[in-house]
């Protein structure tokens, strides 16, 4: 009756299998996460989850759904069985990506490559690792390729996206090394933690008491030249069926040691931080998703990085919230999300620039960045699979608010938002996406932006349309 999909779509890292391994840009997620929808349970709020499964109703599913559940569930394994080595189980795979984009009246080339090794050293212990080399005319790599690192120097592309060890003495987990993920149930952000920065290098513990109860918590280091470090700590609970509910804190900060009170995941961080630390980077959240019934899904997530509860210089609230809505019509195999993201100005932004929500240059939450807000509407359809059809429009809104603008004394209350000159993109794109084997797939892409006072400056506008086509090898 029922039928175990690995959340595969979700996970960055991998779990006990090496069967995972897509990103949350891969079209297939996008699927998986409208599976939510209609499976018997919920995703938990800490993505992606090694120990996870997802359980979909079988009965509930034409093969619009059925068939990427099941393609994905096997997807990225490599031919034959693990290679075994004595006690130790080796698993290796890889993935070759090439890819042709056309905008402005120019063409781009990408391509890149990954490989991965999954060791099962003994019970209950592995080794997980994937380095990716990639290359493009325009210094990005493919689209669906996705690692996990941006060029941060021109030319310089191999990348470790991810490399760690997890011993799993259930309930609880310890994994130790470079783990990507993502934490709330945003479709296409995530305010706290996200996987827009590259993964951080981290201690992680996990706890799970059956579907009631899963506690998370790490520390990872966010830039060693400047001994800077981030700790975070989530609770997710089910009270009833089709309800769970996050409760989240995080904290940036610098220190010349170890600060071992922000290592404790069990304390609450933010007495600490208001009395014995200086001026750390702070930041509490809660979320929620909600299935009333089988088809519909909502969500929302509200982040805070400061509240003015004593307001006597009239400083301005920093806050972040987003709100989402998916449907899904099995039968049909079509899907629809709608989701809303705003985030205040001199949001992820403090007095210290050592202190600022960044990871290698990008924002370690979301990457609609603070002064803005953004609305997706994106509808898709399987019901032809293995060709599958997803259509997006956006419209984002941008304020001249930045990160690096700090947290002036001059921040005052009751100015408009967004901020300044604002400029407006809105998007329209269509993707298309053809799987005609379990280790060959084929996207084509177009889109198209048009942005008003573009970089801020007022009057100016550009229309933007690109397209392009790639091909992605699973071996």
């Amino acid at each position: 009756m029922h039928q175990a999909v690995l959340l595969g779509a979700l996970a960055l890292a991998v779990g006990s299998s090496p069967r995972t391994g897509l990103s949350l840009e891969d079209p297939l997620g996008w699927w998986l996460l409208l599976f939510e929808a209609v499976s018997a349970d919920m995703l938990p709020g800490t993505l992606p989850s090694a120990e996870e499964n997802m359980v979909v109703d079988d009965a509930m599913l034409l093969p619009g759904f059925r068939d990427p559940a099941a393609f994905l569930s096997g997807r990225g394994i490599p031919p034959g069985e693990p290679l075994h080595l004595g006690t130790l189980s080796v698993a290796a795979l890889g993935s070759t990506a090439a890819q042709v984009l056309t905008g402005d009246g120019e063409t781009e080339t990408r391509a890149g490559c990954t490989g991965r090794i999954h060791v099962d050293i003994m019970p209950q212990v592995f080794l997980d690792e994937r380095l990716s080399l990639w290359t493009g005319s325009d210094e990005q790599p493919p689209d669906f390729f996705t690692p996990f690192h941006e060029g941060v120097e021109k030319g310089r592309h191999l990348y470790v996206d991810w490399g760690y060890v997890r011993w799993e003495p259930s309930p609880i987990s310890l994994s130790f090394g470079r783990i990507p993920q993502a934490w709330g149930p945003g479709r296409f952000t995530q305010l706290i933690l996200s996987d827009e920065s590259p993964p951080l290098d981290m201690l992680r513990f996990d706890c799970r008491l059956g579907d009631a109860f899963t506690f998370t918590g790490l520390t990872a280091s966010v830039d060693s030249d400047s001994a800077t470090f981030l700790a975070a700590h989530r609770i997710d609970l089910q009270p009833v069926a089709g309800l769970r509910i996050g409760l989240v804190e995080s904290i940036l900060f610098s220190a010349k040691g170890l600060e071992l009170a922000y290592m404790n995941p069990f304390i609450p961080w933010y007495p600490v931080q208001w009395n014995e630390r200086d001026d750390d980077n702070a930041f509490l959240g809660i979320d929620a998703a909600w299935r009333p019934f089988a088809g519909l899904e909502t969500w929302g997530e509200l982040m805070i990085d400061d509240i003015q509860y004593e307001n006597d210089g009239n400083r301005p609230d920093k806050l972040g919230w987003t709100t989402g809505l998916a449907g899904a019509i099995p039968r049909a195999g079509l899907g629809c999300i709608l989701e809303y993201t705003r985030i205040d100005r001199y949001v992820y932004s403090q007095r210290r620039p050592c202190n600022y929500y960044l990871h290698h240059g990008a924002i370690i939450g979301s990457d609609l960045g603070p002064d803005a807000d953004r609305v997706t509407l994106s509808l898709g359809s399987a019901s032809t699979w293995p060709l599958s059809a997803i259509a997006t429009v956006d419209h984002t809104r941008h304020g001249e608010g930045t990160v690096q603008e700090g947290w002036p004394d001059s921040a005052q209350t009751g100015g408009t938002f967004p901020s300044g000159i604002v400029e407006y993109t809105t998007g329209a794109g269509m993707l298309l996406s053809w799987f005609p084997t379990d280790w060959l797939e084929a996207h084509g892409s177009i889109r198209n932006e048009w942005i008003r006072n573009a970089d801020h400056v007022r009057g100016a506008s550009s229309s933007d349309l690109t397209s392009a086509l790639e091909l992605v090898w699973t071996w």
